[in-house]
C-alpha cells in the first residue's frame, strides 16, 4: 500500500480523529443515539470478534451491554493509512479500560488496569450532507493485560 501524502492525510486526519473521539466517547457514555448517528446506514463493525451488519444490529449489540460495567476507550497514534477518492481509512490504537460503575454518585470507580489493546480501522465515506460517517470499522485485539 502507497502511504497517503502527508499534505493530502493532515487536513483529513483532524476531521476523521474528531469523528471518532465523538464515536468513542459516546460508546462510553451510553449515548448510543449520537453513537448511531456517526455510522452509515449499511455500516459494518467487527466489535469483539462479532460482525455486526447495519445499524440496527449495532443498535441491540448495545443494548445489550451490562448496565453494572463501564468503558472508556483511549485513542491514539491515529493516521490516514489509505484514501481513495470516495472513501478515507484511518488506522490508531484504541486501549479500552473496563471498571464496575461506582457505588455512589460521586464516588471515584476503581479500575484494575487497562483491558486490552486493539488495532482499530476504520473506513470512512462522506454523507451527502458532507460530513464523514463509518462505513466499516474493524476493533482486533493485539493483546490482552495481564491482570
Amino acid at each position: 500500500m502507497t502511504a497517503v501524502p502527508t499534505r493530502q492525510a493532515a487536513p483529513l486526519l483532524a476531521e476523521l480523529t474528531q469523528q471518532l473521539h465523538l464515536f468513542f466517547h459516546a460508546l462510553d457514555t451510553r449515548r448510543y443515539e449520537r453513537m448511531l448517528e456517526l455510522f452509515t446506514d449499511d455500516c459494518r463493525w467487527l466489535r469483539q470478534g462479532q460482525w455486526l451488519e447495519g445499524k440496527a444490529a449495532v443498535r441491540a449489540a448495545l443494548e445489550a451491554r451490562p448496565a453494572g460495567l463501564e468503558t472508556r476507550h483511549v485513542l491514539t497514534n491515529a493516521h490516514v493509512s489509505a484514501c481513495e477518492e470516495a472513501w478515507v481509512e484511518v488506522e490508531a490504537y484504541m486501549t479500552a479500560y473496563r471498571y464496575r460503575a461506582a457505588a455512589q454518585p460521586g464516588d471515584v470507580p476503581s479500575c484494575p488496569g487497562p483491558l486490552r489493546f486493539n488495532l482499530t480501522t476504520t473506513v470512512f465515506r462522506r454523507d451527502p450532507d458532507c460530513d464523514w460517517r463509518i462505513a466499516e470499522q474493524r476493533m482486533v485485539a493485539a493483546f490482552a493485560f495481564a491482570g
